[in-house]
């Protein structure tokens, strides 16, 4: 059972509720082979159905609470409506700041069509007019060229001298932190 939140030329971006546990576990198996050297080991049941299950249930809990907000890209000429991304607005903090996390991810047959964009640019709106945030914060390889690019046309800036570190694979890895404020 998932809902439609947000409608572009060629998208929709919808939540997934815990019934949609096969349809989101084969897009995180396509997805995760595509972009693996960004992401950190996912846990040992996360390409099961019973853990996209949880995993979706808490999901929706979140979502309830306003701590967070996970949106599947599904294109709107696939007759199939399989997910092809997904956008997670997270650590949603609503009090003085209005800041929260936002990443993204594209499995390969959708990549470097402009989706990513275009998804990324109506979840800002949204961010701002729907969930009253004020800043939106990414944390970036900067070895991952296209996250980069991508991130600077949608407006987010490179904070200058602010880095972290995320544990991708079996090691860590230096971040860039991206900000865009309104």
């Amino acid at each position: 059972m998932n809902a439609t939140i947000l409608t572009t030329e060629r998208l929709w971006l919808r939540v997934m509720a815990p019934c949609d546990n096969e349809a989101v576990r084969g897009y995180f198996r396509r997805a995760w082979t595509f972009g693996e050297e960004w992401l950190p080991i996912p846990p040992a049941d996360f390409f099961t159905l019973q853990g996209q299950r949880r995993r979706l249930a808490a999901e929706a809990e979140a979502r309830h609470e306003g701590r967070s907000l996970r949106l599947f890209l599904v294109r709107r000429d696939d007759p199939l409506e399989r997910i092809c991304g997904d956008i997670l607005i997270d650590c949603i903090e609503r009090t003085i700041r209005r800041t929260a996390l936002i990443e993204c991810r594209m499995e390969e047959r959708s990549s470097r069509k402009g989706y990513m964009r275009e998804a990324l640019t109506a979840v800002i709106g949204y961010a701002g007019a729907e969930l009253g945030l004020r800043r939106l914060e990414a944390l970036i390889a900067p070895q991952h060229l296209a996250a980069c690019r991508l991130a600077e046309r949608c407006g987010f800036k490179p904070l200058a001298e602010v880095t972290c570190w995320r544990q991708i694979g079996l090691g860590w890895m230096e971040h860039w932190v991206y900000a865009l404020e309104w």
